[in-house]
């Protein structure tokens, strides 16, 4: 039968006939040097349940100095709850929290704030750590990094916090090679306006790697996201078919360039990937239906995002962990090379 009042640590000890230590241990996750045997850990668990005791998490954390809550940071930036990529992000950092009995604290936009405001509210003790997502040069990342608070970046390599990313130097030779093995010579390169470190390594080395293969590239237009991606008039020209030195193929820093070039390249009277080739990044399909599989690098961004969270939590217990942790990309072929 359970008590009218709520439950404290000692009646818990006492129906299970153990020390108040030896509960704590149990259901609050105490140190010390008290060892519990299965059995008396079993008996211990069953008397909280018959007593409906609730550990009181604010007490515990001012014991413990952790508040088991892992926080997530985008850079300032709005979470786009339509970005398929942040949604393979976040699906990662949620089902890795979940599996560590953590919590996730989402911090918003701090508009009007300072680096420093932005800094502390960030490392003020609501939260354990920080998973985030920021550019090597925002003011934040360098109060961060001079912190002693337990931080790791996901998808961008900060170079002074410990980030997990994906292999996109290889990601970038697979793209060329692709295209090479399929017999294009000249291929379009389209890159990102924003500073990434990912987007740079990638478009690098599909570059470094398509004049070993003795490919000509150009590299056009940077782009954002949505119809930003659309090919102008001198870009498409590179694909006429009077041309003798024709260009057969793009290659994407993200697959949103695909999905708004195809129908582009259509309209125009070509066959994709008959008269043009198209070769994506990232992976991610979008919401809406697609008329296109497209080719494309597939990055597992939920397991980077993962990862992230694992990381983080040794650095939390004070582990030495790698400034840079990389995980392989993998070629997902489909019907536009």
């Amino acid at each position: 039968m359970k008590s009218l009042n709520r439950a404290t640590l000692e009646d818990v000890a006492r129906m299970a006939g153990v020390s108040k230590m030896a509960a704590s241990v149990v259901l609050n996750g105490a140190r010390s040097g008290t060892r519990v045997s299965d059995a008396t850990r079993a008996r211990i668990n069953a008397a909280a349940v018959e007593l409906d005791y609730r550990v009181n998490p604010i007490a515990r954390s001012l014991r413990t100095k952790q508040t088991d809550i892992i926080g997530f940071y985008s850079g300032n930036h709005s979470l786009e709850d339509r970005s398929p990529y942040l949604s393979e992000i976040l699906l990662g950092i949620r089902s890795a929290t979940d599996e560590s009995d953590k919590d996730l604290l989402m911090f918003g936009v701090f508009d009007g704030k300072s680096e420093a405001e932005v800094f502390r509210a960030l490392s003020d003790g609501r939260v354990d750590g920080l998973v985030i997502h920021a550019a090597p040069d925002d003011p934040v990342v360098k109060l961060l990094a001079g912190s002693k608070f337990p931080v790791v970046a996901h998808t961008d390599a900060l170079g002074t916090i410990p980030s997990v990313v994906i292999d996109d130097e290889e990601g970038g030779r697979m793209q060329a090679r692709l295209l090479h093995e399929f017999g294009h010579r000249r291929v379009l390169v389209r890159t990102s306006k924003h500073p990434f470190i990912s987007v740079k390594r990638r478009t690098m080395a599909f570059l470094t790697e398509a004049e070993n293969l003795g490919i000509e590239t150009k590299v056009g237009r940077k782009t954002t996201h949505g119809q930003d991606h659309a090919l102008d008039a001198d870009e498409l020209a590179l694909f006429s078919k009077s041309r003798s030195d024709r260009y057969s193929a793009i290659a994407c820093w993200d697959d949103g360039c695909a999905y708004v070039q195809i129908p582009q390249l259509i309209e125009s009277g070509l066959k994709v990937p008959d008269d043009v080739a198209i070769v994506g990044y990232n992976g991610v399909d979008p919401y809406y239906p697609l008329a296109w599989d497209v080719t494309s690098i597939d990055c597992q961004w939920d397991q980077v995002a993962r990862t992230a969270v694992k990381v983080l939590l040794d650095r939390i217990q004070g582990k030495e962990v790698p400034l840079e942790t990389r995980l392989p990309v993998r070629l997902r072929r489909g019907g536009t090379v």
